[in-house]
């Protein structure tokens, strides 16, 4: 086991869990629908935590991280702290700075979506643009730290940050309980690994847990993740067993998974979380975009006002905010909505052994963030038309 995976705690996933859904509440879960693969009926919930303030999951484990900073006297009103992204990681970071009174240096790729930048700035953050990709951001914001003695904010190293993400099936699994239901598997987009391996730690202490077994249900919590093809660094190593270099393949529209190298403490972690990895085509991701924007249910309750959301859905006011979008998921969220509509990924016959007699599986795609350039997002919408 690598030192990373000593310092997560079950006791921490609690912990965390009270310090996020105190601050917004939990993120509504809905149902998307019933899909029929490889001759099975999966019933898809979706987590919609592209209605967080920040419009991703990345608001989470930013949180959590300043949060526990602060408390440890690691950092204190009024000082510097320093990230780099490639996007969404940024607008949490922001975030969390200005209700802590920080002042958040955000190193990003020149490359990066420009809606990202804008709404980086738009919550305080102050923006260094570096020529390359993600790692090289990293490294110059590292530099930057080191120079100025600024607490730096990993994306996805580090156990506050892992521990925040897992929050996200935490959330999910108090919430199907309430109706009886025990998911039988999630899927998640990876791009370094947080939010799929915090997912996967919650999950994986889960199997066990006696308030999450319900009749009729298995007991294993299938975690999967998923990259896109162009950029699958940690598909590939996940399946070799070690890390493997990047291949060039071209470009991806899900920046928010474009993660050049793997990490060596997240692939461990990886390895011990995660039941399989998967990786999706640019078409695939461009098609689940569509599908999601289209979606009958989701627009009936966009139509809803916000009361009924509010009392019949239990959505929070903090979420209710942002309903206009929830149709709308960027390319690393449509990359795990991608993975469920695929036949040839989730092995739907392997769970299925696990759930005998229930015939449908049920399955949780994160819907881990919606900040996509409109331009792009109107591009992929013709397609279906041309």
């Amino acid at each position: 086991m690598s030192n990373l995976a000593e310092k997560l705690s079950p006791t921490e996933i609690w912990m965390a869990y009270d310090h996020i859904e105190g601050l917004h509440g939990k993120t509504p879960l809905i149902y998307f629908g019933l899909i029929h693969q490889d001759g099975f009926e999966v019933d898809v919930w979706a987590k919609m935590d592209i209605l967080n303030p920040g419009g991703s999951f990345k608001d989470r484990g930013a949180e959590y991280f300043i949060f526990k900073a602060i408390k440890s006297g690691l950092t204190k009103k009024g000082d510097t702290i320093v990230t780099a992204s490639a996007g969404n990681h940024a607008k949490g970071v922001a975030k969390a700075a200005r209700e802590y009174g920080l002042k958040a240096v955000i190193y990003m790729s020149d490359k990066t979506p420009q809606k990202k930048l804008h709404d980086t700035e738009e919550l305080g953050g102050i923006i260094e643009k570096v020529e390359g990709d993600y790692h090289k951001a990293a490294e110059e914001a590292m530099r930057f730290a080191g120079e100025n003695n600024s607490l730096y904010v990993p994306a996805y190293e580090h156990e506050h940050i892992i521990t925040g993400q897992s929050t996200v099936v935490t959330e999910t699994m108090i919430q199907l309980a309430e109706f009886g239901i025990r998911p039988d598997f999630f899927v998640y987009p990876v791009g370094g690994g947080g939010l799929a391996n915090g997912g996967g730690f919650a999950a994986n202490h889960f199997d066990s847990a006696w308030y999450f077994l319900f009749p009729d249900y298995g007991r294993k919590l299938h975690n999967f993740g998923v990259q896109a093809h162009n950029f699958n660094t940690m598909f590939r190593s996940f399946h070799a067993g070690t890390v493997l270099p990047h291949e060039e393949r071209g470009d991806t529209i899900a920046d928010g998974i474009k993660v050049r190298n793997a990490s060596e403490e997240m692939l461990r972690l990886s390895l011990t979380y995660l039941d399989d990895m998967f990786d999706v085509t640019e078409e695939q991701i461009r098609n689940a975009i569509r599908r999601v924007y289209n979606s009958e249910l989701i627009r009936r309750l966009q139509e809803l006002p916000q009361e009924e959301l509010i009392k019949k859905y239990g959505f929070s006011s903090n979420h209710a905010n942002g309903i206009s979008r929830m149709n709308v998921v960027e390319g690393a969220a449509a990359s795990a909505f991608a993975c469920a509509f695929a036949e040839d990924k989730i092995p739907y016959e392997k769970i299925a052994k696990n759930i005998h007699p229930r015939k449908n599986i049920v399955g949780v795609v994160v819907a881990s963030g919606n900040n996509i350039d409109q331009k792009l997002l109107e591009d992929i919408l013709a397609e279906e038309k041309n």
